[in-house]
């Protein structure tokens, strides 16, 4: 329900606004009359559930692809490929130094894509002494997770088994570290699993912290509305989508469009292959901005899907997530991280950063 207080001298010219902005169909929901020295005021609050149909309507527009979209886009990926492997002989790399050729060595056998290294190569040509970190930096941005993302709702979206539930944990353990006096809840949206309920609760109980659980627009919208009033920042643990699950359909079962301020983090493994974060991205593809978090790093022995993954959806990376536990498995991302995690194989537990890679 969309919810708006109109105010004006007398109760005949508010209704006239709510008339005129929200319909016939708005309801009366308060009324408050009054007099300050000569001047009469009245404020009513009114609420109507067509305007959110509206809105969800408007922004769900944005999910449906057009006719013919998968088979283009599949044409397109292979069509790419073709360009590639016709490039490919032309690249002349004799010209790069031993040390950038090295460099782009080891990133094709971390499964960088070709198409990655090609955006790689021109600066390189242009200077043989630039080190291959200033183009990948160029490529890659990094947005450290912590107070400067101050979006009250945060949302975890991401596969099932990837880790979200244990990322959104420590990602709140963070905020509370920065800020003791931060108050967080939990929103789980994902009840149909127990182990994942049980475990977010425990943990919610034992960070103090608050935990609702949701399974239908309805007690969303009650939830979200109260702990808007009560938390500083909210984190919903969004449910997993099956191989014919839809994101449109998930977003208007819980009815996540109601609200305004919404960050969408998604939260991806590099075990997972490139093919398989692309068709796990594409179920996205309409969620706008946010960041993403990369969990289980140390179970990954190549780690080029997240340069990948980062270069084509020119996404920030937001932190990384790794080992067991609560305490010291996460770390807001920074470059260096990503430049020890690729070309020296150290998570980001394993040193302190004092100095550039």
């Amino acid at each position: 329900m969309q919810v708006k207080t109109f105010s004006g001298q007398t109760t005949r010219s508010v209704l006239a606004q709510i008339k005129q902005e929200m319909g016939e169909e708005a309801v009366i929901l308060s009324k408050q009359e009054g007099k300050d020295a000569d001047t009469r005021w009245c404020k009513i609050t009114a609420g109507v559930e067509r305007a959110v149909d509206e809105i969800q309507e408007a922004e769900t527009q944005e999910y449906a692809a057009p006719s013919g979209w998968s088979r283009w886009h599949e044409e397109w990926s292979e069509l790419k490929g073709y360009i590639t492997e016709l490039v490919k002989p032309r690249l002349q790399l004799h010209k790069l130094s031993p040390r950038q050729r090295l460099a782009l060595e080891h990133l094709q056998r971390h499964d960088v894509e070709d198409s990655v290294i090609l955006r790689l190569l021109r600066p390189l040509k242009s200077d043989a002494g630039m080190s291959i970190l200033k183009p990948l930096g160029d490529q890659i941005t990094f947005k450290p997770w912590g107070n400067e993302w101050k979006g009250r709702v945060h949302t975890f979206i991401g596969p099932f088994g990837v880790g979200k539930t244990s990322a959104a944990v420590r990602m709140a353990l963070q905020l509370r570290k920065q800020n003791q006096a931060m108050r967080i809840c939990f929103i789980n949206a994902d009840c149909a699993r127990g182990n994942g309920r049980l475990l977010l609760r425990h943990y919610a109980q034992l960070c103090d912290m608050g935990y609702y659980e949701i399974r239908d627009s309805i007690t969303f919208a009650n939830t979200i509305r109260d702990a808007a009033k009560s938390y500083d920042r909210i984190i919903i643990d969004m449910p997993g989508l099956g191989l014919r699950d839809s994101f449109k359909e998930q977003v208007e079962h819980f009815g996540l469009h109601a609200i305004r301020e919404n960050t969408y983090h998604r939260v991806l493994s590099p075990t997972a292959s490139n093919k398989q974060l692309t068709a796990t991205l594409e179920k996205y593809r309409a969620v706008k901005g946010g960041s993403i978090v990369w969990t289980k790093i140390d179970e990954a022995c190549t780690f080029g899907t997240i340069i990948n993954t980062a270069v084509s959806t020119e996404l920030p990376i937001s932190a990384f997530s790794y080992g067991s536990g609560l305490k010291g498995t996460l770390a807001p991302a920074q470059d260096v991280m990503l430049w020890r995690l690729i070309f020296k194989n150290q998570l980001p537990g394993e040193y302190t950063i004092h100095q550039n890679a």
